[in-house]
């Protein structure tokens, strides 16, 4: 029976946290430009509103608009922060490979290692000494 010094499933998941974490930052950019079209609508439909003045049909129109592009702001901006964190946190392959090397290198690893080669050496010199 093979027993794995590094489990398989590791490095799969280091991949799928890497492709996670690029789909994320995509996801997060897209909603962060919808958030400042959202505010161009904003922005356009309050001067609009100005220009128009209360009493006109079209204020009404804008005031809605407003309304809605400024929900829309909010909606679009706290998903898109939300998605670009994420994926900030989302450890790509190499740092995945760094984390699990830091993991199993270990200062007693290091020592065992150290004292398995000096065994050999000695078995290797006194099989020479023979």
């Amino acid at each position: 029976m093979n027993t794995y010094i590094i489990d398989p499933m590791i490095l799969y998941w280091a991949t799928v946290g890497s492709v996670l974490q690029t789909v994320f930052a995509i996801i997060g950019a897209v909603n962060l430009i919808a958030a400042v079209g959202c505010i161009v609508g904003w922005i356009y439909n309050y001067t609009m509103m100005a220009v128009y003045g209360p009493d006109s049909c079209s204020y009404k129109q804008h005031k809605q608009y407003k309304k809605v592009c400024q929900r829309w702001t909010i909606i679009t901006g706290i998903i898109g922060v939300i998605f670009v964190t994420a994926s900030i946190f989302i450890p790509d392959k190499d740092t995945s490979y760094s984390m699990l090397i830091a993991k199993t290198v270990t200062q007693s690893n290091v020592e065992w290692t150290v004292q398995q080669v000096k065994e050999i050496v000695d078995y290797i010199a006194k099989a020479m000494g023979r």
